[in-house]
């Protein structure tokens, strides 16, 4: 009989196999150790998007409406969207999460510092934010209701008075500014354009209401260094007084950028008719009183957001359009925007086309085109 000889296991590692194995623990330990520095970066992220025609949290509407104002059915999505930052006061950015940013078109890293100032604390931004979020708010309602004929009176007072500027000491914050050298000044636009009929270094007449008291001033101005305008150093806030009561719910989430939307949806749901024809519309930009539309930052992952969503089209504010030609996501058809007039036309006529590629919107490729033969 002949023996078999039974072959002990195979223990041994191949070449190749070893080498596999080591670059993964290398990538490992390498990973390990990136989790564990810090990196003075913040990243910009895609976040959530909500419909300003509809409900946020436990069944609380976004915008709802004084029973006396007459409303009308709508349809469609009218999506504002948001970004989620890493990296802000009291959360840390970690060089490993900074990488993987790095390379995610999706996101976009930015030094800290241009973000947030130092000492800013998480706090502070918050409040900050909250504070923008409520003047967003209300430009939006004034916007969208004016644009129906409703007439709103409009106070201009001023908001704040810089520290050592020519009005530190003579214009005291909530000051209302009636008139400028007996002229009635209806809006802060026309404050600063009054004001660059004065020589810089100059006093000239304001007269105010001060806690129910009327009285006239003598105000020195001077000249502002990066823009040679004349200045007196406040700034200045519209203070309206609405004849209906409109109430928007954002939840947690603020800052300015929702103002365009929150106007459109205001708008929709007091004029006859569907605005987006049924259309998910998503978008972004500030809003001010006068209807301007302003840019925004994290545009890249608010597009992004709302092509995540199934946006059908997106409203960008002319201001980011340099962004946006750049990092607009394939298949997302982006209008450009520079007030809720232009926004308003822009859903009109997406609302009455059937193919939205052919449509003719206004597009960042048009704006940045004729910025250029502008200035050239």
């Amino acid at each position: 009989m002949t023996e078999r000889r039974v072959r002990p296991p195979h223990t041994r590692i191949g070449v190749r196999t070893g080498a596999v194995l080591a670059t993964v623990a290398v990538a490992l330990l390498a990973g390990s150790a990136l989790e564990l520095v810090s990196v003075d970066r913040v990243v910009y992220k895609p976040g959530p998007v909500y419909d300003t025609l509809g409900e946020i949290g436990e069944e609380r509407r976004i915008v709802s409406l004084d029973e006396e104002l007459e409303t009308y059915p709508t349809e469609g999505h009218l999506w504002f969207t948001t970004i989620n930052l890493d990296g802000g006061p009291g959360d840390d950015l970690s060089a490993w999460e900074w990488l993987r940013a790095e390379l995610d078109p999706a996101s976009t890293v930015v030094p800290r510092e241009e973000v947030f100032p130092e000492d800013v604390t998480a706090e502070q931004v918050r409040e900050q934010n909250t504070e923008l979020m409520q003047h967003s708010q209300q430009d939006a309602a004034v916007v969208a209701l004016r644009a129906t004929g409703i007439e709103i009176p409009e106070d201009i007072v001023v908001a704040q008075v810089i520290v050592d500027a020519p009005a530190d000491g003579v214009l005291h914050v909530d000051d209302q500014i009636l008139r400028i050298d007996g002229e009635p000044m209806a809006d802060a636009r026309a404050v600063q354009d009054r004001l660059q009929e004065v020589e810089p270094g100059e006093s000239v007449p304001m007269t105010l209401l001060r806690e129910e008291e009327e009285l006239t001033i003598e105000v020195p101005t001077t000249e502002d260094e990066d823009t040679g305008r004349t200045i007196v150093g406040v700034y200045l806030a519209p203070r309206y007084d609405l004849p209906y009561e409109v109430s928007i719910d954002a939840g947690n989430v603020g800052g300015p950028s929702a103002g365009l939307m929150f106007s459109l949806a205001v708008y929709d749901q007091v004029t006859p008719g569907p605005l987006t024809g049924g259309l998910s519309v998503a978008g972004t930009g500030t809003i001010s009183g006068s209807g301007s539309v302003g840019g925004i930052g994290g545009i890249t992952q608010k597009m992004y957001a709302a092509h995540e969503a199934g946006a059908s089209l997106f409203l960008a504010p002319s201001d980011n359009c340099g962004e946006v030609v750049d990092a607009a996501p394939r298949g997302l058809p982006v209008a450009a925007v520079s007030t809720f007039e232009q926004a308003v036309e822009v859903l009109e006529l997406a609302a009455s086309t059937d193919d939205l590629t052919g449509a003719d919107l206004p597009t960042c490729e048009q704006v940045l085109e004729d910025g250029a033969t502008s200035t050239g």
